[in-house]
């Protein structure tokens, strides 16, 4: 057997690399770092729902967003952060002090500040917890459960973690550890504190522009309002499940447009690359396949601006022009405006611009096949069809299911390609969940942030289970994993 990370013989029985210090078989304490990892997911989740829930109506929910001191809110994602981080790095007994941290802020929060009662948009008044529980109609929310139970499942796990140093010992005579295994964290970055400095900046930003804003996912439970956004508690998801048919129509859509682009791309693409690599000339080669590149470089404004003068519904049209002459038609066809074709054209248009980009992986593999095989099939009186049955596709179809996967997890971010084609004449056909979202947000006069905000949490979430199933798929298909 051999180490996965310096590729070293290991000796039978080993539970370390005498080289590099890699766990060989980690299987076990990863999996109860799991459990303190998902607990604090579980108490994060706990600090969104309510703590305390009117009965009656959902509307009326009091949580973090509810209290005089919103800040506080911020605090506990610091400090569950902060704890989750300590257990990636190994300091599970250090992990507990963030956890313990944002226990006591939920105390705090739940028992010492005011709730807010919104009366108006404009005027509120303040509740304390004895008030509101005091109330028949008022009960403990869902949020003080989950949240508890999240705490509890943390630090049962971290404790868990903590006992396997003392139950077995890692099997591997000290002698042959390297420094890697017993140098602490922080001298390790010390050690390599030129590269932490250079990478800081990417840092800072990656923290601001990508992480920073998903804190803005709060306000999915929120009424959003300029003044101060009110806590409503699931409200905005009750509403999207059951009574917002647009919602579903755009998710629907979305499924739809995405999966049969990505079919439609991948084997357009699998065929170019065939048809490519059966091209004898290099010079002629080269010049197909820089054309069949270029579309990929293009806006996607200019490519539909394009389109829409070739598909131009008047006579003059180029597609419609020949169509007429030819007496297919009897009167010209308006392509992007009729939601009888608007898919097609919308498939034709993403298979013309991307195609040509999909096939480099194709053709990379494709030359990585030896000739040996095909001069082999042709000896044995293989004719073309065969070695393209036999040798080429069987080598292309590890790399067409990987490529597939890939794509497959970024199928609900649709958005770029369908806002510069559609109109409000194919709404029933053209709407997604982004652009749903961007005329929510941007394009009704009463725009609800806190209904936009929790449609994208919705489809962030959906995005996360694929890119996990993928992630399976990928593991099952290739060996590993794609993140």
């Amino acid at each position: 057997m051999q180490c996965k990370s310096c590729n070293t013989e290991l000796p039978k029985g080993a539970k370390v690399c005498p080289k590099c210090g890699e766990l060989i078989d980690d299987k076990h304490s990863g999996n109860l770092k799991v459990i303190a990892v998902i607990g604090l997911v579980i108490a994060l989740v706990g600090g969104l729902l309510p703590f305390v829930q009117n009965t009656d109506e959902i509307t009326d929910a009091y949580s973090f967003m509810s209290i005089d001191m919103p800040v506080l809110w911020y605090i506990q994602i610091v400090v569950i952060v902060a704890a989750i981080l300590l257990l990636v790095a190994r300091r599970d007994m250090l992990s507990i002090i963030p956890t313990a941290i944002s226990a006591i802020i939920f105390i705090v929060a739940f028992v010492a500040m005011d709730f807010r009662l919104y009366s108006s948009r404009n005027a509120f008044k303040t509740f304390k917890l004895t008030d509101l529980l005091s109330k028949p109609e008022y009960t403990i929310g869902a949020g003080t459960y989950v949240f508890i139970l999240g705490i509890i499942i943390a630090i049962v796990g971290c404790f868990i973690d903590i006992m396997k140093y003392f139950k077995k010992d890692l099997g591997v005579d000290k002698r042959f550890l390297t420094n890697s295994i017993n140098q602490s964290i922080w001298k390790k970055m010390y050690y390599y504190r030129g590269f932490y400095l250079m990478f800081l900046p990417v840092l800072i930003m990656v923290l601001l522009f990508n992480y920073w804003p998903m804190l803005g996912c709060r306000y999915a439970f929120t009424k959003y309002v300029i003044k101060g956004p009110y806590y409503a508690g699931l409200y905005h998801f009750n509403q999207m499940f059951t009574n917002d048919i647009y919602f579903w129509q755009a998710f629907k859509n979305t499924l739809i447009l995405s999966i049969i682009k990505l079919i439609l791309n991948t084997g357009a693409a699998v065929i170019i690359s065939l048809l490519l690599n059966e091209i004898v000339s290099l010079g002629f080669k080269k010049t197909v396949q820089t054309i069949v590149y270029l579309p990929h470089f293009m806006s996607w404004v200019v490519v539909a601006s394009v389109f829409k003068m070739i598909l131009d519904p008047n006579p003059t049209g180029v597609v419609n022009s020949i169509l007429l002459n030819w007496h297919i038609i009897d009167e010209p066809i308006f392509f992007l405006g009729s939601e009888q074709y608007w898919r097609g054209t919308f498939y034709v248009m993403n298979v013309w611009k991307d195609t040509g980009w999909g096939t480099i992986l194709f053709l990379a593999t494709l030359s990585g096949i030896s000739p040996d095989l095909y001069e082999a099939a042709q000896i044995d009186g293989a004719n073309r069809w065969k070695r393209l049955i036999y040798i080429t596709l069987p080598a292309l179809a590890n790399t067409i299911i990987t490529v597939f996967i890939l794509n497959l997890a970024k199928v609900m971010n649709l958005f770029e390609s369908v806002f510069v084609t559609m109109n409000n004449a194919v709404l029933n056909v053209a709407q997604v969940l982004q652009t749903y979202i961007y005329n929510k947000t941007f394009s009704s006069g009463n725009s609800d942030y806190g209904y936009s905000t929790a449609v994208g949490l919705f489809k962030s979430f959906v995005g996360m289970i694929l890119v996990l199933g993928c992630n399976y798929a990928s593991k099952k298909v290739r060996g590993r994993g794609i993140v």
